[in-house]
């Protein structure tokens, strides 16, 4: 899959995600149905303006359009490190640090 079709996928998750619909995201922000559906159907691309006001209105970050959690691994880990709160992060932390400590026998070799 190319990166403009994972962009507008992501785009539509964000937007869907916090409207139920396009004409509820237009009341809301008065912004182009007709633009927003060609951004979605990749009649479109928006500019880089455009994309910083719909990230405001998401309220997401700029960086967020690009995030495809569903693509790898590593974005998987981020998304979810993202919706943590600071307690579990602290959990995660401490795990991570103590599976990386070395074991008793599994010392560096000299």
């Amino acid at each position: 899959m190319d990166t403009l079709t994972l962009f507008r996928e992501r785009f539509g998750q964000l937007l869907f995600a916090r409207y139920p619909s396009l004409d509820r995201f237009y009341l809301e922000h008065a912004f182009s149905k007709g633009h927003l559906s060609h951004i979605l159907h990749g009649r479109q691309s928006p500019s880089v303006v455009t994309l910083h006001r719909l990230a405001g209105m998401l309220g997401v970050e700029l960086v967020d359009f690009f995030i495809f959690p569903e693509k790898d691994t590593r974005h998987q880990i981020m998304t979810l490190l993202n919706d943590c709160s600071e307690e579990t992060l602290e959990e995660v932390l401490h795990h991570l640090q103590e599976k990386s400590k070395p074991r008793k026998g599994q010392g560096s070799p000299r």
